[in-house]
């Protein structure tokens, strides 16, 4: 029986695939697990170094290409939809795990206890253009209580590098449907919200996960309507959940002021005069950053002040 399933949706990795593969078949278990691929319509040889690793291990690898590209969320799903094992372990094409042992820790996390949606673990940021690492980056988030931890998944503050999840819960209380009729294309965001909301989770005090940051990457591309879209999608979500979850007014006042300040920051950065002007004027309480910001926006020479990226 599959126990766990490598959940691996992957778009131009070309880059960085060899490396995230080599990491999972490094893994040493005590159980049978599978690698999932759905491939969103790679236009580089993303597919075609998969392959040759399922050439020589076909009973291992079930890899799928998407007929048309369905983006991140419907991806994911489809994805998921092909994975037999009990747990789900969702990796990126360009991270890596950092250890053999790492799997075998998350299963062995979530045997303890059949109520935990998901495990969250720690992870070293790799930064690639700058070639510097940050050991356990996420520490401050995997040792705070279990509801600030709660709080923070609400505002969006929990980047999902090092999750297993309990397949179960996934189908049972992650709306997927939901999600693809609003048209977003966010998939960790909605998913552990739904499951915080309604499962127990544990953390590993430990780093275990590489994450890889480039401008390749989805979520770090040096685009304004990128980042627009983004925050966008995330304001979408949080106003959903807070009728859905009856969210606190504190926490609502919490993801509009972050939610203005990084609208501040990105129109800083790319000199968008009338977005910094609205997203200036919608901080109450503005700090030194914040003027820096909306100075950046309003003249070129503030912007060599800030680097965002």
């Amino acid at each position: 029986m599959i126990e766990l399933s490598v959940h691996l949706i992957t778009f131009n990795n070309a880059k960085h695939i060899e490396a995230t593969l080599q990491s999972i078949l490094s893994q040493k278990v005590n159980f049978d697990f599978e690698i999932v691929v759905g491939d969103d319509c790679s236009t580089d040889n993303t597919l075609e170094i998969i392959n040759r690793y399922k050439e020589k291990q076909p009973a291992l690898f079930n890899v799928k290409k998407n007929t048309s590209q369905l983006g991140i969320l419907k991806n994911f799903k489809a994805t998921l939809d092909r994975c037999q094992g009990t747990y789900i372990f969702d990796i990126a094409g360009d991270d890596l795990f950092k250890g053999e042992d790492t799997l075998q820790k998350m299963v062995d996390t979530l045997k303890t206890d059949e109520s935990l949606g998901f495990v969250d673990s720690g992870y070293d940021l790799y930064l690639e253009t700058k070639n510097k690492s940050v050991n356990f980056d996420n520490a401050h988030l995997i040792n705070i209580s279990k509801e600030a931890y709660k709080t923070n998944i609400l505002l969006g503050k929990v980047a999902p590098v090092g999750v297993c999840y309990n397949r179960s819960f996934l189908y049972k209380y992650v709306d997927f449907e939901k999600y693809m009729h609003m048209n977003v294309t966010i998939e960790d965001y909605p998913i552990l919200v739904d499951l915080v909301m309604h499962t127990n989770f544990e953390t590993i005090n430990e780093s275990l996960h590489i994450y890889r940051v480039h401008d390749a990457s989805c979520s770090h591309q040096k685009r304004f309507d990128r980042q627009l879209f983004l925050l966008n999608q995330m304001h979408l979500l949080f106003t959903y959940f807070s009728k859905k979850y009856h969210i606190s007014e504190t926490i609502r006042e919490t993801f509009e002021i972050n939610h203005n300040k990084q609208l501040l920051y990105y129109a800083g950065y790319f000199e968008k005069k009338d977005i910094g002007k609205i997203a200036f004027k919608k901080i109450a309480s503005k700090n030194l950053k914040d003027y820096i910001h909306y100075y950046a926006s309003q003249i070129p020479f503030f912007r060599k002040l800030i680097s965002i990226f």
